[in-house]
């Protein structure tokens, strides 16, 4: 491992269950377990607790690409290549509820952030969609895309719809009208993931060109860009604090970028391929990784990444959610 300041973060512990490359990780609500969903077409459910005990889910038929935790229900919805979402409960002998929603394959899947019936998909199809899933049918289809969609998620308030894809455009939908009330095209490469800042401001997006771009929805114009990754970037996330985001890469590498200093504050190197996904808990406290090498790993932060910066800086501090109604208080290139 190479840490760029000191020894905080650490590796806490690793898991290896899957057969396949994992797709996507993402941490319960109390932060207790993590789900991974593989292109082995399971969802693994590892308890953090009990290390040596995990559950996991068979009812895929094929490689399940996201997965979602919904934040208000215990529930995880997972979608496949098939064109499938499967929603249950993270327990034994639990009952599946099965969506057939297209017939082709589903690249992402996001809860709603307060209603916990609704849900959006992005597919192959060139669509995102927004579903019910007590009444089983699907509301709005938002289909301006003009590629694969690879990803789609909810604006930490629910009002608006995040997707990027393979025709390099990041779009934001608004869900009352239904209407693309933004888009910006990115000619350098295709958007593989994207992350909402807490405050639903700003959009990041991982690049297939290994960037990673980070958008102002108010001023409507990029204001970061950091070129720190030698591969594509598969996932990327933002700490709860909305100063850093987390971010992997085929480079095999994971990174915490500094947002307010607009550089690289920490790289691990724990795995061996590419890292296809990362995320946080809810309180910023540990981070996971995943990747092509099967492996899933928790890091866990000693001290807050809020804290390191408060030691280190002796100017006043930034405060992101305070800056849109005048400058977003951070802008620039960035790299190694």
């Amino acid at each position: 491992m190479n840490f760029e300041r000191n020894e905080d973060p650490y590796l806490e512990g690793y898991f290896l269950g899957h057969t396949k490359p994992v797709t996507q990780v993402r941490f319960s609500p109390d932060g207790s377990t993590i789900a991974t969903s593989s292109a082995d077409s399971t969802v693994v459910l590892w308890n953090l607790k009990q290390p040596v005990r995990c559950l996991c889910f068979l009812e895929h038929t094929n490689c399940v690409n996201g997965i979602s935790w919904s934040p208000n229900t215990n529930f995880i919805a997972s979608c496949s290549q098939d064109g499938i979402v499967n929603v249950w409960e993270p327990k034994e002998y639990c009952i599946c509820q099965q969506f057939l929603l297209n017939d082709k394959p589903l690249r992402s899947v996001d809860f709603h952030p307060i209603d916990p019936v609704t849900m959006v998909t992005a597919s192959d199809d060139k669509s995102v969609k927004l579903w019910k899933m007590d009444q089983k049918k699907i509301i709005t289809s938002f289909a301006s895309h003009e590629g694969v969609v690879r990803s789609a998620k909810f604006s930490p308030n629910g009002q608006l719809v995040a997707s990027c894809g393979d025709d390099k455009s990041l779009r934001i939908f608004d869900i009352k009208s239904g209407e693309c009330v933004w888009r910006l095209t990115e000619e350098r490469g295709i958007g593989r993931q994207l992350a909402w800042h807490p405050s639903g401001n700003i959009v990041a997006v991982a690049l297939s060109c290994c960037h990673v771009n980070v958008f102002d929805l108010v001023a409507q114009e990029l204001v970061q860009l950091y070129q720190v990754h030698s591969e594509p970037v598969n996932d990327l996330t933002f700490h709860p604090s909305g100063n850093f985001l987390l971010t992997g890469s085929d480079d095999e590498t994971v990174k915490i970028l500094d947002l307010l200093e607009g550089r690289p504050m920490y790289t691990f190197t724990g795995h061996m391929g590419g890292v296809t996904a990362v995320a946080f808990n809810n309180d910023g406290s540990r981070f996971a990784s995943a990747g092509c090498d099967r492996q899933l790993i928790v890091w866990k932060i000693q001290s807050p990444p809020d804290d390191l910066l408060k030691q280190e800086q002796s100017s006043a501090e930034l405060d992101l959610a305070d800056s849109y109604e005048e400058d977003v208080g951070f802008k620039g290139i960035f790299g190694i």
